[in-house]
């Protein structure tokens, strides 16, 4: 979906990411599917530890799925809105 945005003129502002969508799209893609997939797997892993001995791992792989969600709408409502597109 960031491809499409940003063929339809939204920009990168992760400088990272920025550095490989500009040069190679299938790298970007292959970098961003094994940077979520290998922390995913990490906090799924971990799920029954704490995080600093406060925060259970499993309640942050809800909030990682919130902010996913949460993103993939406002992706989705910038390609439906106007040719102006927000930055990304």
């Amino acid at each position: 979906m960031t491809a499409i945005l940003l063929m339809h003129g939204a920009d990168e502002v992760n400088p990272i990411m920025a550095l490989l969508v500009y040069r190679s799209v299938a790298a970007f893609a292959a970098f961003k599917m094994a940077m979520t997939g290998a922390s995913i797997m990490v906090m799924v892993f971990l799920s029954r530890y704490r995080f600093m001995r406060v925060l259970r791992v499993d309640l942050v792989l809800y909030a990682v799925l919130i902010v996913y969600a949460w993103l993939i709408g406002y992706e989705i409502w910038m390609l439906k809105g106007s040719s102006d597109l927000p930055v990304l």
